[in-house]
Parts: structure tokens; C-alpha cells; sequence
């Protein structure tokens, strides 16, 4: 376990790989930051992990959003269509390859992922919650 404190206000604790030692850390995805289906509706941040905070919101960590519920999704029930209620999946590329928290890789503002609707949504990051971390 390192404890970094980041050249700006943000402080984070938690395993860091090896190629992390030197450069910056992308923008975490926590609690704190806004998760939106394709249509506008809003993903629920519920972490897993309560130990690890990036600007005081805990960090989220694959896979966590699986399974989150979307509140507010605009598409109306029809024969052909469903509103998005749940993120399905997360896709290759949406967590970081520097900052591992309890075993678990964090998510980055990159995340993508796709949803329950019908035809299928996606996610989009809109604010990850954390600024990027200069180590």
C-alpha cells in the first residue's frame, strides 16, 4: 500500500502498479462524479469500496457499475424500445492500468459501457469526480 500526495490537494491511498511511479494518473471515476445513459439518464455510483477517496468521493473500481441502476432515462415503453434502467457491461479500455484498489482496477473518465435499453445504450463519463493526479 503507498500513500501518495499528489503535487495538487487531492490525496489518495491505494496500490499503485509499478509504471505508476512516475507521470500522472487519469481522471478516477468516484462517488462524486456524473455517469449518463445516451438519452440523459443518470447512472447510480455505488461503490463497492468505502477505504479509498480521490476529492473526497470513493474511488470506483471494476466492477462496479455493472449493474447500476440508470434513474431518469427518457425512452418511452414501446413494442420497439425500452428505457435504460441498468448498466449491462463495461468495455475494454475504461479503467486504469496505474491504480489498483483492493485487487480491483479503477475505473478512469474514459469508462464506456452499455445499458438495458432497447435498442441498447450507452454510458457516457460526464464528470469522473476526480481531477487527474500528478505523482
Amino acid at each position: 500500500m503507498h500513500s501518495v500526495a499528489p503535487r495538487n490537494p487531492v490525496k489518495i491511498l491505494c496500490d499503485f502498479r509499478h509504471e505508476a511511479l512516475e507521470g500522472s494518473v487519469p481522471a478516477l471515476l468516484t462517488t462524486n462524479g456524473t455517469v449518463l445513459c445516451s438519452h440523459g439518464g443518470r447512472v447510480t455510483l455505488i461503490p463497492r469500496q468505502t477505504q479509498v477517496q480521490a476529492t473526497s468521493g470513493q474511488v470506483l473500481c471494476e466492477p462496479d457499475l455493472v449493474g447500476a441502476p440508470i434513474v431518469g432515462c427518457p425512452v418511452a415503453p414501446s413494442p420497439g424500445s425500452k428505457p435504460c434502467t441498468t448498466v449491462v457491461s463495461t468495455l475494454p479500455g475504461s479503467t486504469s492500468l496505474k491504480v489498483v484498489v483492493g485487487g480491483r482496477p479503477a475505473y478512469t473518465a474514459s469508462v464506456s459501457g452499455l445499458t438495458d435499453g432497447v435498442p441498447p445504450g450507452s454510458i457516457m463519463v460526464v464528470d469522473p469526480g476526480a481531477p487527474t493526479i500528478q505523482v
